[in-house]
């Protein structure tokens, strides 16, 4: 089987939903506040960070 297939990735930082944390809003999940006020502000995922990893912990 391959688990999480279907988890959502934070659009800023691209890190893997973590059931029971995070923020959904705009139909997007973000791992942590810092995350979701960037995509309010439009920035775009910062190609330099690496996939599954957060940048804002």
């Amino acid at each position: 089987m391959v688990f999480g297939l279907f988890k959502k990735t934070d659009p800023i930082c691209g890190m893997k939903e973590e059931k029971g944390k995070g923020i959904t809003k705009h139909g997007q999940w973000f791992c942590n506040e810092s995350c979701l006020r960037k995509y309010e502000a439009g920035e775009e995922k910062d190609e330099k960070k690496h996939e599954g990893s957060c940048c804002c912990h």
